[in-house]
């Protein structure tokens, strides 16, 4: 009887737990407190920008917080960065802006870049002939040893036949070069990179980047240099999309053959392709123009992608996300940034609009935490930068909503959260810009142990295009060797194996064109996944082949489906069968959520995928030592879902409560033993129970 009520008790708790978490979770979505709070922001600012000057009204230590908690850099003088957008084919009156202390740090065509005392923004907006728009910056992001994909993609043949790069000059143009120094001292970039920095009024050649930060540029050009060691490599510094429009016009001025832009950004169009304001797309399509070819990370938006048609079904102004419910979640640490973009299809042919939507984020208690409501004709986009507060409990939930708020017609949303994944999300047209430019050679990334069966990576973003045209263009290895990350995952590191490649066939045949390229390049791609092109592979995985006869001037002409082989599968992937079996795809959740974002997770991994490839091998040769591991890895799969679902602490803090429980019970048995032993209870055979 005891130890029936014990086990009665075990799974009323557990069902009790599940309950909790789910039913907690879907009240919470349900019943916040959506009520619009009054705006008074002026029609030419973006939304933050707008409450910024407010906030400086209450005074200057209100104005510091602000901008300290939506990452606006506000310096000593009170000044900070932004874009003033002119209207077409007008000149803004400089002298005017100088009057009002604003410092011209560079300008081109429509955009000028300037630092501007907070005080004086809604008097430039007011006073100004000719802005139709201000705005913050827009900031890139990055798509976050000798590569493995030297080997896998047929580069280390190329070597071997005295191809390496020779003469051809790439451009790595990225946020930051920390650790180049001593990448550099230990041969892990060559000693003559030339460094370029373009982050002030024009692109000045520096002798280092003594203040960088983020290794980020120094990882990609590692995997260049592993690819086409001979190549002249050129570190190119940015910040935002006007520091990239001088990269290239430098890049183009100094006969840059190649650009590798492993960076993304939000907002800047409508994911069709379409060039404004001397935005990315606009860049990549001069640089073609210019004969460069331009190849970029397709993005590692997949789960941080969210898409729909505004739906109203109970009339209340708020998008109906599925069903009745209006929200769409994620989950955010303390301390951890949250940045949203909006936008909508009214683009139009000016990039302006007055159909507006509105965007807004709930924390777990229903508290309106932030809003971008912009107003006026602007860009149709809104965008929440919020630093959560260092007092919430880990793995806090947030709630993000969209109001429709004056709109002719229902328009196809898209949004994109930068850093955490929403619930729901649309993996399918989750690539930004500037992949989605025609001419920029889109890259996914598959992860190197499955190169030649794939998947991709779930992160990977996919197409089409918003325009219906099929993205990306081509996959290359990541998940890597690197000096700077020990393992290098996303399609930043898999879009430099496709420039380096592109270099070594530029060593080759020197003569090709930037289309002969981009066809030499997608020409020789193994298709994968669908036939022909499709919107996870592109035309299929990188392949550098040297065979007689081959496409594309000594290219191989591509091949067959996918190639084949347990030979560097994962052993879940051995033991299942397939990498798109569902138990294979949990793991590799898991994996890509709590392993990669920790050093012991990336060590362990590390020492996997050095050590696991035989072990698959062997898995996949035996049917019966397949079956084996594969019930012996189904706990592990059932764990890895549940943490999944519900985090890592409540499963621990059950686990130890069942252990407790067990422990507890076993020491009953022991004591009670001649009582159990008299009312019929069989002996204990394994540790104290049966």
């Amino acid at each position: 009887m005891i130890r029936s009520r014990y086990k009665k008790f075990i799974a009323g708790f557990t069902t009790t737990l599940v309950l909790f978490f789910t039913l907690y979770t879907f009240a919470r979505a349900q019943d916040l407190s959506k009520v619009v709070q009054k705006d008074n922001l002026h029609p030419k600012l973006q939304s933050s920008l707008a409450k910024l000057a407010n906030e400086y009204k209450q005074g200057v230590s209100a104005a510091q917080v602000f901008a300290k908690s939506r990452q606006i850099n506000m310096d000593a003088q009170e000044k900070i960065t932004v874009y003033l957008i002119s209207e077409p084919g007008v000149s803004i009156d400089e002298a005017a802006l100088r009057a009002l202390g604003v410092e011209i740090i560079k300008r081109a065509d429509n955009v000028a870049k300037v630092k501007t005392p907070v005080n004086m923004l809604e008097s430039i907006a007011d006073t100004i002939d000719g802005i139709s728009f201000i705005k913050r910056p827009v900031k890139l992001m990055k798509s976050a040893v000798q590569s493995e994909g030297v080997n896998l993609t047929g580069a280390a043949a190329f070597h071997a036949a005295g191809y390496t790069g020779t003469d051809v000059n790439i451009a790595v143009i990225d946020l930051g070069f920390q650790f180049l120094s001593s990448a550099i001292s230990d041969g892990e970039l060559p000693g003559n990179v030339v460094l370029v920095d373009c982050t002030g009024v024009s692109c000045v050649e520096v002798a280092d980047f003594p203040s960088d930060t983020d290794p980020h540029g120094t990882g990609v050009a590692e995997i260049v240099f592993d690819m086409a060691p001979d190549a002249q490599i050129y570190l190119i510094k940015i910040t935002d999309t006007l520091d990239l429009w001088r990269a290239k016009d430098y890049a183009i001025n100094n006969r840059i053959d190649i650009i590798n832009h492993s960076l993304i950004v939000a907002n800047t169009n409508f994911y069709d392709g379409q060039c404004f304001h001397l935005y990315p797309v606009c860049t990549v399509n001069d640089a073609y123009s210019n004969g460069i070819l331009w190849v970029n990370a397709a993005g590692n938006e997949a789960h941080r992608h969210y898409e729909a048609t505004f739906t109203d079904s109970d009339s209340n102004g708020w998008h109906n996300v599925s069903g009745t419910d209006e929200t769409i979640q994620i989950t955010a640490q303390p301390g951890q940034v949250i940045k949203l973009y909006l936008t909508w299809d009214a683009w139009g042919t000016t990039g302006s609009t007055d159909q507006d939507y509105d965007l807004y984020l709930y924390d777990s208690s229903s508290n309106e935490v932030d809003s971008s409501l912009a107003r006026g004709i602007q860009e149709p986009s809104e965008e929440i930068v919020y630093t959560v507060p260092n007092s919430v409990p880990v793995n806090s939930t947030y709630f993000i909503l969209i109001k429709k708020f004056s709109a002719s017609s229902n328009h196809q949303l898209e949004l994109y959260s930068e850093l955490q994944s929403l619930t729901p999300s649309v993996t399918s047209s989750s690539l930004l810009s500037p992949a989605d430019a025609a001419n920029a050679l889109a890259v996914g990334a598959i992860d190197y142990l499955n190169w030649t069966t794939g998947p991709t990576e779930s992160y990977s973003s996919q197409g089409p295009t918003n325009d219906g045209r099929t993205k990306p263009d081509i996959s290359g290895p990541d998940f890597v060797s690197n000096y700077v990350y020990g393992l290098f995952p996303g399609t930043s590191a898999s879009s430099p194996h496709v420039s380096g490649a592109a270099a070594l066939l530029l060593s080759k045949s020197p003569s090709f064109s930037v289309s002969q390229l981009w066809n030499a390049l997608t020409s020789s791609a193994i298709d994968m996944g669908s036939s022909g092109k499709d919107n996870l592979y592109g035309y299929g995985r990188l392949n550098l082949d040297l065979s007689p006869g081959s496409g594309g001037g000594g290219i191989s002409t591509g091949g067959g489906g996918g190639g084949g082989g347990g030979s560097g599968c994962f052993i879940a992937t051995a033991a299942f069968g397939s990498p798109m079996e569902p138990h294979v795809q949990i793991l590799r959740e898991f994996r890509d959520r709590f392993l990669l974002n920790n050093t012991v997770g990336k060590i362990f991994l590390s020492l996997y995928k050095t050590h696991s490839p035989p072990v698959a091998d062997v898995i996949a040769r035996h049917s019966t030592i397949k079956t084996i591991v594969r019930i012996s890895l189904l706990p592990v799969v059932g764990i890895s879902w549940v943490v999944l679902e519900l985090g890592p602490v409540p499963v621990f803090l059950f686990i130890l409560f069942v252990c407790l429980g067990l422990i507890r019970y076993k020491k009953w048995i022991i004591s009670n033993r001649a009582e159990v032993i008299r009312k019929g209870f069989k002996e204990p055979r394994v540790q104290g129970f049966e």
